[in-house]
């Protein structure tokens, strides 16, 4: 587990948003968020439904319109000074029950694992013998070693959950964000992932933003907070930090 530990490869902040806003011409969504996450704090976003938990996702990956016109410092660079989005991505592991459905093809569990290198949907290249052997420790410390050549829609839901945390952890990204990582899950499922989250936090071996609206979903390793919470001015949302 060693070798997987998390090194941020940038200085303070990795991320920060500044008075940021996001509105359209009939409506509101967030105004006033002033946000900085720095290396080794792990973050949970928290708010209702509608509230801007993926608008804020969409301003930190560069997908959404309105992410030039706010005030945005990312991995070291300002939003908009020449960055492409891919720069972006590739320090960010992604897991969402979204990429879950779209994770159709019926590959062997460690080759999930591994199409987390190449941010692909199923295998398509010879893998390195280091990154094989990365995506094995994986799979030992999933506890899913005699399930590596098993194809993914032969295991349970939440198996296959985890094998998409390890294949946005495979590549060391920077950030791990984990939008509803519980969803589509039963009691027993969101209970494994979310002692897999624990221990990914508690060891290290990524830096967490999680995001979830459930107060039960809260991870001891996670002491940092934005919510967002009704804004009375403006008929949308503004964010509280604690």
């Amino acid at each position: 587990m060693q070798r997987h530990r998390h090194q941020c490869k940038f200085e303070n902040p990795i991320f920060e948003l500044k008075n940021g806003k996001v509105a359209y011409s009939n409506k509101t969504i967030f105004t006033d968020v002033n946000w900085r996450i720095d290396n080794g704090q792990h973050w949970q976003v928290k708010g209702p439904n509608g509230c801007g938990k993926s608008t804020l996702l969409g301003l930190i990956f560069g997908d959404h319109p309105q992410c030039y016109s706010n005030d945005i410092q990312i991995f070291g660079k300002q939003r908009g000074s020449g960055e492409t989005i891919w720069e972006i991505k590739q320090h960010i592991g992604m897991v969402s029950s979204a990429l879950h459905l779209q994770y159709r093809v019926n590959c062997s569990a460690i080759d999930v694992i591994l199409s987390g290198f190449y941010d692909s949907i199923g295998l398509y290249q010879k893998a390195t013998a280091p990154q094989l052997g990365m995506a094995k420790d994986w799979l030992t410390i999933l506890h899913m070693e005699a399930l590596a050549n098993t194809p993914i829609k032969q295991l349970d839901y939440s198996q296959q959950r985890l094998l998409l945390i390890a294949r946005a952890l495979v590549k060391q990204p920077t950030l791990l964000i984990l939008d509803e990582p519980y969803q589509g899950l039963d009691y027993l499922g969101i209970r494994l992932v979310r002692n897999t989250l624990e221990l990914i936090a508690r060891e290290n071996l990524s830096q967490l933003l999680y995001v979830s609206h459930y107060h039960e979903d809260n991870l001891a390793s996670i002491n940092n907070y934005l919510e967002f919470v009704a804004n009375e001015q403006t008929e949308g949302y503004k964010s509280v930090i604690s």
